[in-house]
């Protein structure tokens, strides 16, 4: 039985996508820096991570960053583009802002049919990216070309146009939307500050970001 069409659960696929985000970026993060992310308790990561690794999706190590099995990145890739897709429409059709679609097609992505998922895709003209800059697969599960690095890869001082960041993390889109940081906006990384903190700056408006939270913006350097 093919293990791609396998139902799954809101809260595994939030690990699945953010395991395939993260991957595609290089980026190997363990169970303590998932927590971080995700904002729950370290056991909570590694009960998921074990039943994830059960269906074969996940290969799981103890004290190793987790890896998704090529059947974890084919339930990856599907859940992906149905999720981009849908906050694509919401945005660009029925007028959502960007920081709340996310919760919006958690609770739509499990009624929606292949077939209204292909009419979405025609109807927005097959889009390659969502309103947040993810590259969204095409229906053979091929991403457009992306050339971005995290945000916290990019040197002190920095400017780079903002090309992606995480729609999980609906407190981060909102704070970007206050500086008017969207993907395809200039923005520059200042100095960290003393305890760690990475500063991102567009224009005479900053934030402050952990450098956990910073995994989730991706950016295109300059020149």
């Amino acid at each position: 039985m093919a293990r791609t069409r396998e139902k799954v659960s809101p809260s595994a696929e939030e690990y699945l996508l953010t395991l395939y985000r993260l991957e595609s970026s290089g980026e190997r993060v363990g169970s303590s820096q998932l927590a971080k992310m995700f904002g729950v308790k370290a056991p909570s990561v590694t009960g998921m991570l074990r039943r994830l690794h059960q269906r074969n999706w996940v290969q799981y190590r103890r004290y190793r960053p987790p890896e998704l099995t090529a059947d974890g990145r084919k339930v990856a890739v599907r859940l992906i583009r149905r999720h981009r897709l849908l906050e694509t429409f919401l945005v660009h059709t029925l007028g959502f802002q960007w920081d709340e679609v996310h919760d919006e097609v958690q609770i739509l992505e499990h009624a929606v049919s292949d077939r209204l998922l292909e009419r979405i895709d025609n109807v927005l003209g097959r889009p390659k990216y969502d309103p947040h800059g993810d590259p969204i697969p095409d229906r053979g599960g091929q991403l457009p070309d992306h050339d971005m690095i995290p945000l916290a890869r990019l040197e002190e001082g920095g400017k780079a146009e903002l090309g992606r960041v995480d729609s999980r993390n609906r407190r981060l889109l909102t704070q970007l939307g206050e500086i008017g940081a969207f993907p395809g906006t200039t923005v520059q990384r200042q100095h960290a500050t003393k305890n760690g903190e990475i500063v991102l700056c567009v224009e005479n408006r900053e934030i402050h970001l952990d450098k956990e939270v910073a995994r989730l913006i991706w950016v295109k350097p300059n020149g």
